[in-house]
């Protein structure tokens, strides 16, 4: 497509809006306010300014109402299901989006844009341009000609006159006829009956026109049928043709010269992306400040760092922020530190940068530093402060009085967004766009370290960080308090936050050795279950290749299909598919063990042995408090929440992981600690009693559920009763319980109704706690931390009915998770009040691990056993189980 000054660009804005609203599924704000149809027409239309450069365009709309075609034919488009809201309540947005961009808008009463289409392509034609019509509709195909064309931008295809002769055998404005024959379902034209698109091509290519082919309608008499119906549909044929006809002349006031582009509105655009929630779009678009608006200074001699820590020590609160080498705290060295006590001010102390810029000896940094930063009674602020904890304790530097995470803000007053860096809180606060590390140190393969950046280059970026720290510490702080979230922050959160830079220190140590033998053994069955999958198959393939398995399976080997690949051009073999066929066939069931052993290798034995430190011989995971939305801990480079611990396998994984020298590993797992929360808010006299009484509490659920005395309780029925407990905490569904039970849905209905009956006070908790979600459109824990639930009042019923799941399991494990934490608060500090030599290495869900040197065992497990079972008072007890053991495995 070659497009010149002369170009005028004439967009389909309806045809988009309803094609982004259904290419992309669900796309909302915060407050849940749906932005996918108009994230997706702003994708198309930057693309296209940006890309093709157009010096003329316009986008075009219908109007609600009917128009001229329903004078014509009422039953014009009635075939079409009304808007959908979710679509409806974005067209204002679209709009104004599109006034940003400084796209001019056209729409007029009783048209289609197709019409307007049609009428400007004929105006700029007659005055000499050229003219592309964008959008995916082929009823536009009608309009092509020497100086007119058809682009579709969501697939990138091109259609000229001479691509629709080549295609079909006809002109383009044949191609009315065409449809006049064979109507628009979409647009319900009924057409002949009988004659679909090929068809109707076909008559066109060989008579010319509607009116030729009636004219020697005899021609067709060979073909009775189709003869028949054309000779009946005389009138609906030459009805339709005339609603498929674009009218090109239509009475319009704009000239082709108000399309003339004008340059994008910036600051208007940045406001309402930021409102509609499109962070990459919004930082496109930001401005950023004026350097000379800011006070950064470096500091470069003794007496300018001592002259800095004496003000330090007499702020209220100051931000600290590190430069490193690296994103992982355990290997990075330390490059700078900056900090910022006041709006648009900052200070850099550059350390490790290997330009000639005079930088103090990191022992007199130490010595002058050290103190202000070790006091706990200075308060201080960071943006995801416990790295800097670990690489200032690493160079003998420890970071006390920590008292706000502006990362850990952002998190707790918006928990489902994903991503809380210092760059988007700086969008989302100040309207700001910072340096990005990649302006300072390049990209790719030319990026270097941020040792070999000059100081006097990083000065702006490291003070920047620092500065926007403080600024976020002081709305944040404000937000927070509006929230009532400020005593989750100071009591859970914040005192967390040293809590898990000891732990991510200490690391967890590894047998290295017995993990190398573990991949080998692994690599050893993986090679003799592909000889016998070969050998089941009768030939040599890729297995990991699903094309290659699928032909295998289904054609070679006959066995049935279960279901087609999600785009439906190949057999899947997903996990689900091969399960079903291991009941029939020994080949998938080797295939599932391979796989199985092929992820665990990859995924454990062989990925766990590169991340062990060199120095200390241990993995140092990374805890993250601001990823899951229920509050709860995650970990990450490696994860090891998530090895597979039901299987053998992951329990041999586990086996690797030992305790120091002299010492030994206690597990500390509260027991059913959700199903305890679960009877604590909702007061189920029944739940509370039994948990009070230590009765087996899916023993108990099986009797009420199933009617039947204590002593016929099975372990069958045990296992079915405690499906049932953590199904209703996840508001498991009478389908998926039939499904995970292998019974009947109308059995698993009535298993689902005892328990409501038996237990009521949980019923009614549910039943008001999802009413007051929808009132309210957030949930929250005991302790105040809160999930906001726009979709619970959507219309989509599958976004409405996981709100709903959300709104009920959020307190219960988010309750957990708080709890936990607070365990491991009173732990820290229990264990160091005592001079205790044990410590905390690992916490996975409702469960602690401790490496305890032997003497410590008993004296641990008494004192973790009092503080976790009285860390916080329900009406329910909390219990703790505890194991030890010479590795992960057998202490768990």
């Amino acid at each position: 497509m070659m497009v010149t000054p002369e170009t005028v660009f004439l967009i389909d804005g309806s045809a988009f809006l309803y094609r982004a609203f259904h290419a992309i599924q669900h796309l909302s704000t915060a407050k849940g306010h749906p932005t996918n149809a108009t994230y997706g027409v702003t994708r198309i239309l930057m693309k296209l300014i940006r890309e093709k450069n157009p010096t003329y365009a316009a986008v075009f709309f219908d109007v609600k109402g009917p128009t001229f075609r329903h004078e014509k034919y009422a039953d014009y488009k009635a075939n079409r299901p009304p808007m959908p809201d979710e679509m409806a309540v974005q067209i204002p947005d679209v709009h104004r989006m599109i006034a940003t961009l400084n796209i001019p808008i056209v729409q007029k009463s009783g048209y289609e844009a197709d019409d307007l289409v049609g009428t400007y392509a004929r105006i700029a034609r007659e005055q000499g341009f050229k003219v592309v019509m964008v959008t995916g509709d082929k009823d536009f195909i009608q309009l092509i000609s020497d100086d007119c064309i058809l682009w579709d931008p969501m697939k990138d295809i091109v259609q000229d006159k001479a691509g629709v002769e080549a295609d079909m055998g006809i002109a383009p404005h044949q191609y009315i006829d065409v449809l006049g024959l064979a109507g628009d379902t979409s647009d319900n034209i009924p057409g002949v009956k009988g004659v679909g698109p090929k068809t109707a091509i076909k008559l066109v290519a060989e008579f010319g026109s509607i009116d030729n082919l009636y004219k020697n309608l005899d021609q067709v008499v060979s073909k009775k049928k189709l003869y028949e119906n054309l000779s009946a549909g005389k009138d609906t044929v030459l009805l339709s043709r005339d609603l498929a006809t674009i009218d090109c002349h239509v009475d319009v006031t704009s000239s082709i010269a108000d399309f003339k582009l004008k340059p994008f509105d910036n600051a208007k655009a940045f406001d309402l992306f930021q409102e509609l929630e499109f962070k990459t779009l919004a930082r496109e678009f930001a401005e950023k400040q004026d350097a000379a608006d800011k006070d950064y200074q470096m500091i470069t001699d003794v007496p300018e760092l001592e002259k800095l820590v004496q003000t330090l020590k007499k702020t209220e609160i100051f931000a600290i922020d590190t430069e490193t080498t690296s994103i992982h705290p355990m290997t990075a060295d330390l490059v700078g530190i900056s900090f910022s006590f006041q709006a648009h001010t900052g200070f850099y102390v550059p350390l490790g940068h290997t330009d000639d810029t005079p930088q103090i000896e990191k022992t007199d940094v130490l010595r002058i530093l050290g103190p202000v930063l070790a006091d706990p009674d200075q308060p201080k602020a960071g943006q995801n402060i416990k790295y800097d904890m670990i690489v200032l304790a690493r160079y003998g530097m420890p970071l006390n009085g920590v008292t706000f995470d502006s990362m850990i803000a952002s998190y707790l007053l918006n928990p489902t967004r994903r991503g809380h860096g210092l760059d988007q809180i700086a969008l989302d606060l100040f309207g700001y766009k910072m340096v990005s590390y990649e302006e300072i140190t390049g990209k790719g393969k030319d990026q270097i370290g941020f040792q070999e950046v000059p100081a006097k280059d990083a000065l702006f970026y490291a003070s920047e960080d620092a500065d926007l720290t403080f600024m976020a510490y002081q709305r944040f702080s404000e937000h927070l308090e509006k929230q009532g979230l400020s005593d989750l922050m100071a009591n859970i959160e914040v005192p967390l936050i040293p809590v898990l830079a000891d732990m991510e220190m200490t690391g967890f140590r590894v047998d290295k050795t017995a993990l190398a033998r573990l991949s080998e053994t692994f690599e050893t069955e993986m090679n003799q279950l592909e000889q016998a999958i070969y050998d089941l198959a009768g030939e040599t393939f890729n297995i990991n290749s699903s094309q290659q398995l699928g032909v295998i399976l289904f054609d070679k080997l006959g066995l049935k299909s279960v279901k087609k690949t999600r785009k439906k051009t190949g057999y899947s073999t997903d996990v689900e598919v091969l399960t079903k066929l291991a009941d029939v066939h020994p080949l998938p069931e080797k295939l599932l063990r391979y796989r199985t052993l092929g992820k665990l290798k990859s995924t454990y034995a062989d990925a766990l042995g590169q991340l062990i430190h060199e120095d200390t011989g241990r993995i140092h995971t990374s805890f993250n408090q601001t990823i899951t939305a229920t509050g709860r801990l995650s970990s990450s480079n490696p994860n090891l929440q998530n090895i597979p611990i039901r299987k053998p396998e992951g329990r041999k994984i586990r086996e690797t992981f030992i305790p120091a020298e002299g010492c030994t590993l206690v597990s500390a797992d509260y027991s059913q600690i959700e199903l305890r929360i679960l009877a604590h808010c909702a007061e189920d006299e029944i739940l509370i009693q039994a948990f009070r009484d230590e009765e087996d509490i899916h023993t108990r659920t099986a009797v009420e559920v199933f009617q039947v005395l204590p002593g016929f309780v099975t372990d069958d029925l045990r296992s079915q009763a405690k499906a049932i407990n953590f199904g209703i905490i996840y508001g498991m569904s009478a389908y998926r319980l039939s499904n995970e039970l292998n019974i009947s849905r109308k059995m698993a209905d009535t298993y689902i109704n005892n328990y409501f009956k038996r237990y009521a006070g949980v019923k009614a908790f549910i039943d008001e706690t999802i009413r007051r979600t929808r009132e309210t459109g957030e949930t929250a824990t005991i302790f105040g931390r809160k999930r906001n639930l726009p979709d619970i009042n959507a219309s989509n019923a599958n976004q409405r009915h996981f709100a709903e799941r959300a709104a009920v399991n959020t307190p219960i494990q988010g309750s957990a998770a708080d709890l936990i934490k607070l365990a491991m608060i009173q732990m820290a500090k229990a264990l160091d009040d005592r001079g205790m030599r044990s410590k905390m290495i690992l916490s996975v869900h409702d469960e602690i691990i401790f490496d305890v040197p032997a003497a410590e065992t008993s004296d641990l497990i008494a004192l973790a056993r009092k503080i976790m079972e009285g860390v916080h008072p329900l009406k329910v007890p909390l219990k703790v189980n505890f194991g030890t053991g010479e590795n992960w495995a057998l202490a768990h």
